[in-house]
């Protein structure tokens, strides 16, 4: 892996970008708070740390259980634990895997029940096997409303075809507390466990993840070593050699210095797209709080090079824009001219696809520079589970250590929180009734400043 942060530097884009010396500036003022983030890691405080180094054969097992029984995997969850899962699953298998024929996959077909659209539930129903099928729900506190309306909806399923096959779920909860596992106590279904201390975001390395990525046949093993080798270097003290470090404090310094309050992630990879998506909450529900914080945005080339990089380029300089490259695809093509003496052909003969695409991307980043927008580049030497496990990992620190440098906490959630008050009170949830009224006040239009076409 190669992290280049060279056009965030003012040498190549002016005073939009970092003065040379910021690392050295900065080299000791950081001690404290990697001092701080160790001692906290070594006391327990911060469990999401050490989940590289965890035993997953209870995960392997269970995993073939499933591969042995079922055709189709359901994982039934929100935020963490949906984003995670189709990041891996996009990454680690085949773009198209659920249209492969069976003896193609690595395992049953995939899907994620991440919404309460009942057009995405009726979608996934529509083209499953129900009695074919098993259900991983994923909830840490047990009560997810969204998560719990959707279980509710299949276990009726199950229910009116007659099936009481206990197997058929798999719960994936807080291991001691929470409605989830006392109804996978009653009715026996098989449960995995999230730690107590790791949040929805950061659990794509818990069984929040690594179950269902076993199940589509992703080597787990190779995920967690590839987080085991970015730690060696983001356990460094050292500003200069601590990638995650040099990621959250250039974000930092360019958000709080220049003025950049969006953070692209634009990844040259359609595999890679769905990192932006697991990227984004991360970024987002981690840091954006007490007005602070930046607006995480995902992009992918070449696609918008044509759509959003106009903004990027000639719009507001409140950016910082970061690269996603692969310099190895698993499939590649050479392209032939198939129509001699056509200027719009000729340069393609003897050029791989991948050439196109790669070249694509450093023709962004040279016209984004020339124009003084601060960008960086992480490049990978091909997608592999090792190569996910860095990058999932890096950004996962650069993520706690950024909230020293905003002095927030990045293990929380208010706003969140706020928001699933208010939708309780508004389903009658019990115990939030006296907020309804508060809620519904909010959400009428007695300001009379409504269209109505």
């Amino acid at each position: 892996m190669r992290i280049d942060f060279s056009n965030l530097l003012s040498v190549r884009v002016g005073s939009h970008g970092l003065a040379p010396e910021f690392v050295s500036a900065y080299s000791e003022k950081i001690v404290p708070f990697h001092n701080d983030l160790q001692e906290k890691r070594k006391s327990g405080q911060l469990p999401f740390f050490e989940l590289p180094y965890q035993d997953v054969s209870n995960v392997l097992a269970l995993a073939d259980d499933v591969r042995r029984d079922f055709e189709a995997f359901v994982v039934i969850g929100i935020g963490g634990s949906g984003l995670g899962n189709v990041m891996l699953q996009s990454a680690l298998n085949a773009l198209f895997y659920n249209e492969l024929p069976s003896e193609k996959r690595n395992g049953p077909k995939f899907y994620v029940l991440d919404n309460v659209d009942p057009d995405k539930l009726m979608g996934i129903l529509s083209v499953i096997e129900v009695d074919k099928t098993c259900f991983n729900v994923i909830s840490k506190s047990g009560s997810t409303s969204e998560t719990m309306a959707n279980f509710l909806i299949v276990s009726r399923i199950l229910k009116e075809k007659g099936l009481n096959n206990p197997k058929q779920v798999v719960i994936t909860t807080d291991p001691e507390k929470g409605d989830l596992l006392a109804i996978a106590k009653e009715k026996g279904f098989r449960t995995l466990v999230i730690p107590p201390g790791v949040g929805g975001r950061f659990s794509v390395l818990t069984d929040v993840g690594l179950f269902p990525a076993a199940v589509a046949g992703i080597d787990i093993n190779a995920l967690l070593d590839g987080a085991k080798q970015m730690d060696l270097h983001t356990s460094k003290a050292s500003l200069a050699e601590n990638p995650a470090y040099m990621l959250a404090l250039t974000h930092y310094l360019l958000n709080v210095d220049k003025g950049k309050s969006i953070s692209v992630l634009m990844p040259y990879s359609e595999r890679l797209y769905p990192f932006a998506d697991w990227y984004r909450q991360l970024w987002a529900e981690s840091l954006g709080k007490d007005g602070k914080g930046q607006t995480p945005v995902k992009a992918l080339g070449t696609v918008d090079q044509h759509s959003q990089i106009q903004l990027y380029n000639d719009g507001p300089n409140d950016k910082i824009i970061t690269f996603l490259a692969v310099e190895r695809f698993a499939e590649d093509f050479v392209l032939t001219d198939e129509y001699p003496g056509y200027k719009a052909t000729s340069y393609f003969n003897g050029l791989k696809l991948s050439d196109v695409l790669n070249s694509a991307q450093i023709g962004t980043t040279t016209a984004l520079t020339k124009k003084q927008r601060p960008n960086m580049c992480i490049t990978i030497d091909s997608i592999s589970a090792q190569n996910i496990g860095k990058l999932i990992y890096l950004y996962e620190v650069a993520t706690a250590f950024s909230g020293y440098l905003y002095e927030i906490n990045p293990f929380d959630q208010p706003g969140v929180e706020d928001g699933k008050k208010a939708m309780y009170a508004l389903l009658g949830r019990e115990g939030f009734s006296d907020q309804a009224d508060e809620v519904r006040k909010y959400a009428s239009a007695e300001s009379g400043f409504v269209l109505e076409v």
